[in-house]
């Protein structure tokens, strides 16, 4: 019994965050997501770090003798030079959105001489996008079509913000998803009492928001037009995906408004009603009095105006607050440091990927068709952390050929190579791997 009272105690902490005495404000961020929730589409992702799976390789070639010891050294020098190679790309990305980002990073703390300032430059936004648009891909991001975004505006999920969106403030805008998953978040309801309890929630686990403004917008903070903008941002149910955006605005619930209006309304009609009781009385008495009572009567409804639009103001700056807590807790990056991340995941998923085809061809016995190769990367992937995915076979072939650890056989299948010297370095194989996606600028060169 004394447990129990403790318990309850607790919960009702006198700062009031205790699970009992928590608004429902301060549950919207809250929340998990279950290890094993379900996908609702099967992705190219892969959520695994590299040196986890490459741990997990080794100690499975090893336990399941898929390959011997000599065979397990060759995986190893392979891991490495993939992992060069990956590392080599990634340095690449990172000259080429420098280069390009510095003049419209909106943190940018470098000044730019009066004569080379230029109101806008649309190839070089052009070139932003597309780049951008690179690394999330192979990042396994999926692009967000117009029409996905403009399905959010005006709904939200019982933890968003229902808003507008003024599309035509944007110059660029695209939106990135990727983790289309099933998490669980935290309710109250009036036939539960009012207690939080667990729902399923469809959501983004990360949600990446590139855009550029046609003009200045001041909301908070100034957003200078012209100037590039990148966020990053975790756990994101589907329905808020507008909450991202900038110069969106409140739009209130009919109930909401309902809640301003009415008891604003009432108030006004029963003053009325208790003033009507003493017309009578007062047509009687002299027009001094008559007038004082309407003087009273407008002064009445004045003050219930008044009283709605304070009412007003309060409903908006709640449904405010909830917005920025939501996104206070749930952004992970932005500008510069968003496109670090960017390209760190795009390096981590494209070593992932290299890294396991490769291991599914040394454990054959015969070249492999593309489509085996990608079914049995598939199963690797399952049986090692239970997940579904679509694996992309042409992009880590494409890697493991530059590298030089695999060729294409005349019947298009793919074979390893029949040896690999530890001498090989990273500049060797790079003879192969010129022909990459980024080529260097003649500036840089």
């Amino acid at each position: 019994m004394s447990e129990s009272v403790d318990r309850i105690l607790t919960s009702w902490s006198v700062s009031g965050t205790g699970p009992l005495t928590q608004s429902l404000a301060e549950l919207s961020t809250s929340g998990w997501i279950d290890p094993d929730a379900t996908h609702w589409s099967i992705e190219a992702f892969l959520p695994i770090e590299l040196q986890t799976l490459r741990t997990y390789l080794v100690d499975r070639a090893a336990r399941q003798d898929e390959l011997g010891h000599d065979a397990r050294q060759v995986f190893l020098i392979g891991a490495d030079r993939i992992t060069a190679e990956v590392d080599h790309r990634c340095s690449r990305y990172h000259a080429e959105f420098s280069k390009r980002y510095g003049t419209v990073d909106p943190d940018s703390d470098c000044k730019v001489p009066p004569s080379l300032e230029s109101p806008g430059n649309d190839q070089l936004s052009a070139e932003l996008m597309q780049l951008a648009d690179e690394i999330l891909t192979r990042a396994a991001y999926q692009k967000l079509s117009q029409e996905d975004i403009e399905k959010c505006v005006g709904v939200a999920s019982q933890w968003g913000v229902p808003l507008s969106v003024d599309f035509d403030l944007f110059a660029n805008l695209a939106v990135y998803a990727r983790g289309d998953i099933i998490g669980q978040r935290f309710r109250r309801r009036l036939r539960n009492l009012y207690r939080p309890e667990l729902v399923d929630v469809p959501i983004y686990q990360r949600l990446v928001v590139l855009f550029q403004l046609a003009q200045d917008h001041e909301s908070g903070e100034t957003l200078v037009a012209g100037q590039f903008h990148l966020r990053i941002f975790k756990n994101i149910p589907k329905q808020d995906v507008d909450m991202l955006l900038p110069g969106t605005k409140v739009r209130l619930s009919k109930f909401d408004q309902a809640k301003v209006i009415v008891p604003s309304l009432s108030g006004w009609l029963f003053s009325l009603q208790k003033i009507s009781r003493f017309v009578l009385v007062t047509l009687a008495l002299a027009a001094y009095y008559s007038t004082a009572l309407v003087i009273g009567l407008v002064l009445a409804a004045i003050g219930y105006v008044v009283k709605s639009c304070f009412s007003y103001f309060q409903t908006k700056n709640r449904y405010l607050l909830d917005l920025t807590r939501n996104l206070y807790f749930q952004k992970l990056d932005t500008n510069a440091g968003a496109a670090f991340q960017m390209i760190q995941q795009s390096g981590r998923q494209s070593a992932c990927e290299g890294l396991l085809a490769y291991y599914a061809m040394l454990t054959e016995n015969e070249p492999v068709s593309s489509r085996r190769l990608r079914r049995k990367c598939e199963r690797l992937i399952r049986e090692a952390i239970d997940v579904e995915i679509d694996f992309q076979v042409e992009r880590a072939t494409q890697l493991l050929s530059q590298v030089g650890l695999v060729t294409a056989t005349d019947d298009a299948k793919w074979a390893c190579r029949d040896a690999i010297e530890p001498s090989q370095d990273r500049g060797q194989s790079g003879d192969t791997s010129g022909s990459g996606d980024i080529q260097p600028s003649p500036e840089s060169a």
